[in-house]
């Protein structure tokens, strides 16, 4: 009976180690699969405040149809301008393109709502940089900083869903571009952004 009893005890031990062993590794292998590649620009968002070299963008894409039916719109904002672009085809026509005056107190508050949106929270794996053909009846949202004509930071998301490199908060991103555009929706009408 004693024998039993520590056969018994032997087989459930041995079969928590091999279950334990299981839950670690499969712990390891999901949590290192993301790690190094969720990044954040080095410089903070708010140091760009005084720099009139950088430029935030959103550029949203529409589904992949007809040339006569796709568009583009892309919003840029500076520490002295917003400019909201409509464009349509695939060859970068800009059909219409506003501009507003920004100040750098304007700017500043801009880039700090976009701090506690994720703005710089992204996946940098090389993979995944083409955004291309994802989503193709849905939208692609591209967010970009540029410092001259050097990409500081490039992420995308899709309406789809799936793959995607930015890690902000979409909704709140989309809005905070869309609130810099006094007649976004006018310049907009018509093409589904």
């Amino acid at each position: 009976m004693y024998g039993e009893d520590r056969n018994i005890r032997l087989f459930v031990g041995l079969g928590l180690v091999i279950l334990l062993m299981f839950i670690v590794i499969f712990l390891i292998i999901n949590h290192g699969s993301d790690k190094g590649k969720v990044a954040e620009t080095k410089e903070p968002l708010t140091s760009y405040v005084d720099n009139s070299n950088v430029t935030i963008t959103q550029t949203i894409v529409g589904p992949i149809r007809a040339a006569e039916k796709h568009f583009q719109g892309e919003i840029s904002v500076t520490n002295t301008a917003t400019t909201a672009t409509r464009i349509s085809g695939y060859d970068g026509n800009v059909t219409d393109s506003r501009s507003y005056a920004m100040t750098q107190a304007g700017f500043s508050e801009f880039l700090h709502a976009l701090n506690t949106a994720g703005f710089t929270l992204g996946n940098t794996d090389e993979g995944l940089k083409n955004d291309e053909g994802f989503c193709p009846t849905g939208r692609r949202y591209i967010y970009t900083i540029r410092e001259g004509a050097n990409v500081v930071q490039r992420f995308w998301v899709t309406s789809c869903g799936g793959t995607r490199t930015y890690k902000g908060s979409l909704n709140l991103t989309i809005t905070l571009f869309k609130a810099q555009v006094p007649d976004y929706s006018r310049l907009m009408s018509g093409t589904g952004l």
